[in-house]
């Protein structure tokens, strides 16, 4: 029997919005580290690897390699067209 999908709670949805939006910020430039994702949005570390995890899983961000300057371990996200339609809805909801 497939388990049910786990619905996300509001603070979820806004720790993922937190995290899309300062992906975001960052597209022109080099993709920031987790541990700089952590410190902009005032995440913990385990909450922002969870708002990777589902990022990936529901499609709202595509994984990139790491640029030649960055270092080559970890996981660089940049933001799908899903994931920027998510954040302007967040934004018209809960503005």
């Amino acid at each position: 029997m497939p388990r049910p999908a786990k619905k996300l709670s509001f603070d979820d949805v806004t720790a993922l919005v937190a995290v899309l939006n300062t992906m975001s910020t960052q597209t022109k430039k080099a993709p920031l580290t987790k541990p700089q994702i952590a410190e902009a949005t005032g995440l913990a570390t385990p909450e922002v690897t969870a708002a990777y995890k589902t990022l990936l899983k529901k499609e709202l961000a595509q994984q990139i390699t790491a640029p030649a300057d960055m270092p080559q371990k970890g996981v660089y996200l940049k933001t799908a067209a899903k994931g920027k339609a998510y954040v302007k809805a967040y934004d018209l909801l809960f503005a």
